[in-house]
């Protein structure tokens, strides 16, 4: 299975002593942390923490999905600006440690869960292959994620309508309506990167697995 938790924080500053905070607050952190100091290198962390320095260059560079959370870091006179550019959060000047832990941990609780699948990020509303993205329903997200998470071994369409209603339901196509058109929305991907995922196969008679 080809799955893994991806970056928690992507720190974008060139501020050696801020960046230092970070990494001396990260040591006691159970949070996995990257630093990069120009914003188009592109990152697939669940949240950004960006100098105020670096704001509209990470803004104007458009490589990042459009639900992605950051908090920007900056002064007083920087709060109104930044909110007003869809920040999720301020960490103004001065903070500590437990500010800090607490602004994040804050954020990435409702952070939807993100997975890799080959060169494909899936969030609970988008799958998406570099710059490209299309939105999912979050039933095509469950579907995703349960065939992700046996990848290689045929998962039974009755388990597949048991993840998405807590029950099984005779005779329901619900789930081959889904995988239709999951299978759409990865062939209009394919059009970006032919080799940007595997594909959807069906089990005759029993279900579908990712190969």
């Amino acid at each position: 299975m080809n799955q893994k938790n991806l970056t928690d924080v992507c720190v974008i500053s060139e501020d050696p002593f801020f960046i230092n905070r970070i990494k001396f607050f990260s040591q006691k952190s159970r949070l996995t942390f990257e630093y990069i100091n120009a914003p188009d290198c592109k990152s697939t962390a669940n949240l950004f923490l960006i100098d105020i320095d670096k704001l509209d260059t990470f803004l104007n560079k458009k490589l990042y999905s459009d639900t992605f959370k950051y908090i920007v870091h900056g002064k007083q006179k920087d709060l109104s600006l930044s909110f007003d550019t869809g920040c999720t959060d301020f960490l103004k000047e001065p903070w500590n440690n437990d500010e800090l832990e607490a602004r994040i941990s804050k954020i990435l609780s409702s952070t939807k869960l993100i997975i890799q699948w080959e060169k494909l990020i899936l969030s609970k509303k988008t799958i998406s292959t570099g710059n490209y993205s299309t939105n999912i329903s979050i039933e095509e997200y469950i579907i995703l994620e349960k065939l992700l998470e046996n990848r290689g071994e045929p998962v039974p369409r009755e388990a597949l309508i048991f993840a998405l209603f807590g029950k099984y339901k005779r005779n329901s196509r619900i789930v081959d309506m889904h995988i239709s058109n999951l299978r759409k929305k990865i062939t209009i991907l394919k059009k970006y990167d032919e080799s940007c995922c595997d594909s959807i196969k069906t089990i005759r008679n029993y279900g579908y697995m990712i190969i």
